[in-house]
């Protein structure tokens, strides 16, 4: 990325000798004074004047007011008696001083974001933006002012900041009583730092103006164009990379849709395959039942055959003893009617045996018709389902290919979409080095996403300093083997995307940065 520097070096000797007489001139002290000195010069000449009318001849000299200008005017004088190295390291002094950064040996970048930074607090611009975006909208902003004011100011764009600052001091002097008043031109004499809010404010609109000048001096914006990055779009490339983009979509669609039908029919074989189960099972238990009736069916007509052959028996003996009767005396005939009742009786309860067992059979036979109707209507119903199962495996089958064939396809455009896009990003990122693997997921961003994520890989890989753009330090998430610490980067968009990008600095001549993992999750 460009710093604020790379456009100071495209400023004339005039322009750098200017900001650095308005930044060691215009101080609350400087600013100040002249108010100060006006406001006692009002009161002493309305003494001297009271004092002529009541007869006293003493005069109270009247303070000298020196205007800022002039004191602008006479530094400027001074700086061109030295050369232009010597006011590129004088202006980049003044700078660190303002920035009241701590650290040594700080570089241009750190030195740079730091003031764009202090600038940005001026308008109250979103912390999560990268410093090029900050600085472009600060130009933006400090270019509104200025379209708001005077046109006469156009090119005497510190007046408005001098403006500004000394109203504002105005205000507050002309509402003070005359103890506050006393304390408050006391605490400029001695350049005490009592106006600590002032004191910033003056300090962030000398940032914002130099980081005005800057941006315009290098060509109005620091954000790379559109069309200076990979993803842009443009004529043929533009109509091959939407098609293929809509492609895919499509693609993604109709996987889903297969998908969503796959998994419909594997839902309808459970069920049908239970049916059949439960139909099989019936039909085995008509199968058996029926099988059970007619081997009962059996037993009992052998037991049937049995009974008559000896109710046969029975019958003979009963006409043995009717026979008997006719010519046995009267002792032997009362033993023949005790035989002839026990046998009639065995006749009859042969004849009620019999009879259960016909009824048996009848009964039998009736359940082995049910059953054989069953076992019909069981074996359609099986022969049906057999049918829609097989017709709904075969359906799964199909669809479970389509899947297959769909998902493949999916694949392979999503694997041709992340080459094209490592293809762009290695040859204009040749600095960095792609963690490809954990990289996967710049296959769910848009091509308006794409651009916003190159619109930082472009500031960071121009950067000379990439440590100097970091947010702070987290854990590299993508190496789970040992704990790793990474760098990383937080931006919001005006349309509401938002990116991490963790990063590690190398200390490589050619390959400066290691891209880990971009992601949606801050």
């Amino acid at each position: 990325m460009p710093n604020i520097f790379d456009g100071f070096r495209k400023m004339s000797d005039d322009d750098i000798i200017e900001q650095i007489a308005l930044i060691e001139t215009m101080n609350i002290a400087n600013i100040s004074k002249p108010i100060i000195q006006k406001a006692k010069k009002k009161t002493i000449s309305l003494i001297n004047f009271l004092g002529s009318k009541v007869g006293k001849n003493r005069i109270i000299e009247e303070p000298e007011v020196k205007e800022i200008w002039a004191l602008v005017d006479e530094k400027k004088a001074e700086l061109k008696k030295i050369s232009r190295d010597q006011l590129d390291e004088r202006l980049l002094n003044i700078i660190i001083g303002k920035s009241k950064n701590d650290i040594e040996d700080l570089t241009e970048d750190e030195i740079s974001i730091d003031v764009i930074e202090e600038a940005a607090k001026l308008y109250k611009l979103d912390i999560y933006s990268t410093p090029c975006q900050k600085a472009d909208n600060i130009y933006m902003k400090y270019s509104e002012i200025l379209s708001e004011k005077n046109k006469d100011y156009e090119n005497k764009h510190s007046l408005i900041d001098l403006q500004e600052t000394a109203k504002h001091i105005k205000e507050i002097f002309y509402n003070m009583n005359d103890e506050e008043k006393k304390n408050f031109e006391q605490s400029v004499d001695d350049e005490k730092p009592v106006l600590t809010n002032m004191l910033r404010k003056v300090n962030r609109q000398h940032f914002a103006r130099l980081v005005w000048l800057s941006v315009k001096a290098y060509g109005g914006r620091f954000t790379p164009m559109e069309e200076m990055l990979p993803s842009f779009i443009k004529d043929e490339k533009e109509n091959r990379i939407i098609k293929l983009q809509e492609n895919l979509e499509k693609s993604k669609e109709e996987l889903l849709e297969a998908k969503d039908k796959m998994e419909s029919c594997k839902e309808k074989i459970n069920p049908i395959e239970k049916k059949l189960k439960d139909q099989n099972a019936l039909l085995n238990n008509a199968v058996q039942d029926r099988k059970e009736s007619n081997e009962d069916i059996i037993i009992l007509k052998k037991f049937n055959s049995n009974l008559e052959k000896l109710k046969k028996s029975e019958e003979n003996k009963l006409k043995e003893i009717k026979d008997a009767m006719g010519y046995a005396g009267l002792k032997k005939l009362d033993l023949l009617m005790e035989q002839f009742k026990e046998v009639k009786f065995n006749i009859a309860d042969i004849n009620n045996k019999l009879s259960d067992i016909h009824i048996e059979i009848s009964y039998k036979n009736e359940l082995i018709k049910k059953y054989t109707k069953l076992i019909s209507n069981k074996e359609r119903n099986i022969k049906e389902i057999s049918i829609e199962f097989q017709q709904v495996k075969t359906d799964a089958q199909n669809l479970i290919e389509n899947y297959n064939k769909k998902k493949e396809e999916v694949d392979n455009k999503e694997k041709q979409k992340i080459t094209d896009i490592f293809e762009r990003w290695s040859k204009i990122f040749n600095k960095f080095i792609f963690e490809f693997d954990n990289l996967s997921n710049i296959i769910n961003f848009s091509v308006r996403e794409l651009l916003h994520i190159e619109e930082c890989l472009y500031e960071l890989h121009l950067i000379k300093d990439p440590m100097a753009m970091s947010m702070g330090v987290i854990e590299d998430k993508g190496n789970k083997e040992q704990k790793n610490e990474c760098q990383y980067i937080d931006i919001a968009f005006s349309d509401d995307f938002e990116i991490e990008i963790q990063y590690k600095v190398l200390d490589n001549e050619e390959k400066t940065v290691n891209i880990l993992e971009i992601t949606k999750d801050f």
